[in-house]
């Protein structure tokens, strides 16, 4: 019977969180703001790839744009964000391993109502909590870094399943790293998610980031009306 107990709420809070992300998702659609979730393992480079993308916007004539940066604890990411010029709200989780829609809700309302095209939020360093939880994003990415191994596809599947699309990142280590294989990587990630985009990027190179940038105004055009 406790087992069950568990299980229902679990259900139940799930449940709860879907149908305010729903919510969300709707409201951010009306009023122009397209959010885009950003999820890796820590170290993958997520706030490093986040800011090339912001470049390639930028060069498109984008400005409107903001994050939301999660983290268990500091503002070291929100600082580089703010840096560049970009309007960004630290979210500390305080040991969760995961963002829930309350926070999303309360880190938007941050931003005081300024009128944002492009809104991201860097999740928590995280490839297991972060796969069960709908943030009210309209387009969710994980990243995963050429120095992490291709085979995270086999230990953490749900993430793959889950995502719109695969960033794999740092790919100017390719040559230093014989073992990665990239064609396993993409037949594995498509089995456990046949409509997934992948993309091979590096920000230190720029490779691959004005297809992804591309990808995303895309994802824009198709979410907001």
């Amino acid at each position: 019977m406790d087992e069950k107990r568990v299980i229902e709420v679990k259900k139940s809070i799930l449940a709860a969180n879907d149908d305010a992300a729903d919510a969300f998702r709707a409201a951010r659609a009306a009023d122009g703001t397209f959010f885009m979730d950003v999820i890796a393992s820590p170290g993958a480079g997520k706030t490093t790839l986040l800011l090339a993308l912001i470049k390639h916007l930028r060069a498109r004539g984008v400005e409107a744009l903001g994050v939301i940066e999660a983290d268990l604890e500091s503002d070291v990411d929100a600082l580089k964000i703010k840096e560049a010029g970009v309007a960004s709200v630290e979210l500390n989780t305080r040991g969760v391993c995961h963002v829930e829609m309350s926070m999303v809700t309360m880190a938007f309302e941050a931003f005081d109502g300024d009128k944002i095209d492009y809104m991201f939020l860097e999740n928590i360093g995280n490839l297991v909590c972060p796969a069960d939880f709908d943030t009210g994003a309209h387009t969710r990415v994980m990243l995963l870094s050429v120095p992490e191994g291709w085979d995270k596809v086999m230990k953490y599947p749900p993430m793959f399943a889950a995502v719109d699309a695969l960033i794999v990142t740092k790919c100017d280590y390719l040559p230093l790293n014989e073992d990665f294989d990239m064609s396993r990587l993409k037949k594995h990630a498509r089995i456990l998610n046949p409509s997934l985009e992948i993309f091979v990027t590096s920000a230190r190179t720029d490779e691959g980031m004005a297809e992804l940038a591309d990808w995303v105004q895309a994802q824009r055009a198709n979410n907001i009306q």
